[in-house]
């Protein structure tokens, strides 16, 4: 066990609080590192595989079991006295967090993936003022926007680009005639359920128009693929884990639910299309709260329509955007290289 008392350690003690799955997935990187360079890293017990909710009424919605992690965080916290609070995504619960937990002394806090506040809420750079000694950016123009509030920001690297370099680009190998189509749901099993009909949709109107094409599902561990492989079409594949970085560089196209994926997808040079379907009433309050014209990653961070981005899109716009995409493949290199340099420090 984790020793309570910070003068009896030998090794910097960091407590790394997320309670999402994109989180997760930094938090992993990063806890790597972390771990590679001497600090004895703590993962929270609250951390589980449900996840955190989406959307504004899925976060009503799941305030409760999001205050109940919190809660917990907060006593193994205090408990532990780690040198180090790491907060990674998990914006609102993680900026309470930091404000809570101000008077343990001697305890730096550090948000890694802040809240969006380029986007909406800008009200909460007061709260990321009082709760955290240090802002981490996942891409420049960030940094340089919370920091003309007045935060403590600062733009220290992507982790993606390095995790992602190890996967080689194989589509110029493939044949023109059959071609890989890789659909994304998204990381969570709510978008998942509720992006699924749209990309069978969208894979049955490819496949009348290109029936040589295969279709591959890629989810974010290997147990949802697996379970996916008993409801799929005969014709259709699913890859979870880390085999799914593979497979999206080896494919032709990507269709994918907006996300940390699609900037995966754009840092392996994969031409895809960007979408993401909400709730009418969502759709409309999202236009009216947020400040921003943009929403996929990869056009966020280049301030450009680098990748084309679809919001509640009917099939025919996928099909119609996809048939554009999938024949521009240098473009999609050109943007892999950009991006990568953009988010090397």
């Amino acid at each position: 066990m984790p020793r309570s008392s910070r003068s009896k350690r030998v090794r910097e003690q960091v407590y790394i609080s997320t309670a999402e799955r994109s989180g997760a997935l930094y938090a992993g990187l990063i806890g790597n590192k972390l771990t590679q360079a001497g600090a004895e890293v703590v993962w929270p017990a609250a951390l589980q595989e449900s996840d955190a909710p989406v959307g504004f009424a899925a976060g009503i919605g799941g305030a409760g079991e999001a205050l109940v992690r919190m809660k917990r965080i907060e006593r193994e916290v205090r408990r532990l006295k780690p040198d180090v609070f790491l907060a990674v995504a998990w914006s609102e619960p993680n900026t309470i967090l930091g404000l809570r937990l101000r008077d343990l002394k001697g305890m730096r806090r550090v948000f890694f993936a802040p809240p969006q506040l380029w986007a909406w809420g800008r009200f909460r750079a007061t709260l990321l003022r009082k709760g955290y000694d240090a802002l981490l950016c996942l891409y420049p123009r960030e940094a340089a926007f919370l920091g003309s509030l007045g935060l403590p920001a600062r733009f220290t690297g992507n982790p993606l680009v390095e995790h992602l370099k190890q996967y080689p680009d194989k589509k110029r190998n493939a044949p023109k005639d059959s071609r890989v189509i890789a659909l994304l749901a998204g990381s969570r099993p709510s978008e998942q359920s509720r992006h699924r009909t749209l990309l069978e949709g969208f894979r049955n109107a490819w496949r009348r128009l290109y029936p040589k094409d295969r279709a591959i599902w890629l989810f974010l561990t290997e147990g949802e693929a697996r379970n996916a492989n008993l409801l799929l079409d005969t014709q259709d594949k699913a890859i979870g884990g880390k085999a799914r970085y593979g497979a999206l560089a080896g494919s032709d196209l990507a269709v994918v639910a907006s996300g940390t994926a699609c900037l995966e997808t754009a840092l392996l040079g994969t031409p895809q299309v960007v979408f993401y379907s909400l709730p009418r009433a969502e759709a409309m309050l999202m236009r009216l709260l947020t400040r921003v014209k943009r929403f996929a990653l990869p056009n966020v961070i280049l301030a450009e329509d680098a990748v084309p981005e679809l919001l509640n899109p009917s099939v025919g716009n996928l099909v119609e955007e996809a048939k554009s995409a999938i024949e521009k493949p240098e473009r999609s290199r050109e943007i892999a290289i950009r991006l990568r340099k953009e988010l090397t420090p």
